[in-house]
């Protein structure tokens, strides 16, 4: 099932244009995540309030995944893949994030593993805004502390 095949050109363009965090590094909701998660206060996360772009489902991508495979997804075709997917696969230590609205991709970016983990079982139907509250769980590995985003 490829949701966003059907609007790839035009999400290809809108993303080229609209979205900053498209390489390799951390992208900007991410590191919010993280931030928020770190704060002993913080019980929970809605990721609604951490985005500022429409939405109203999104998809997590595990470390290791090819770009070709959420290209493949979002039916981005090449060229255009490697302009909006750039890097190789997902690195070991992220996870790759891909909102939608409709058919139609909003925005993609990498999510570090180190600024939450999300506890969620795959799909390819991707997870609904109004379930995308987490709780924030912590524990100890090692003498690192490690973060938990659980649905609610």
């Amino acid at each position: 099932m490829k949701p966003f095949a059907r609007l790839a050109p035009i999400a290809v363009a809108v993303l080229l244009v609209a979205c900053s965090e498209l390489g390799n590094d951390t992208g900007q909701i991410s590191q919010h995540i993280g931030d928020l998660a770190r704060k002993p206060e913080t019980k929970q996360i809605n990721l609604a309030e951490v985005t500022s772009f429409g939405w109203d489902r999104f998809f997590i991508f595990k470390p290791g995944t090819k770009r070709e495979e959420i290209c493949d997804f979002i039916g981005a075709k090449r060229p255009s893949c490697g302009r909006v997917i750039r890097y190789e696969f997902v690195p070991a230590t992220h996870v790759a994030l891909v909102f939608g609205l409709g058919s139609q991709l909003t925005h993609t970016e990498l999510h570090a593993l180190a600024n939450g983990r999300f506890n969620l079982p795959p799909t390819d139907r991707g997870y609904p805004k109004e379930a995308a509250v987490f709780k924030v769980r912590r524990a100890l590995a090692g003498a690192e502390q490690e973060l938990w985003l659980e649905p609610q």
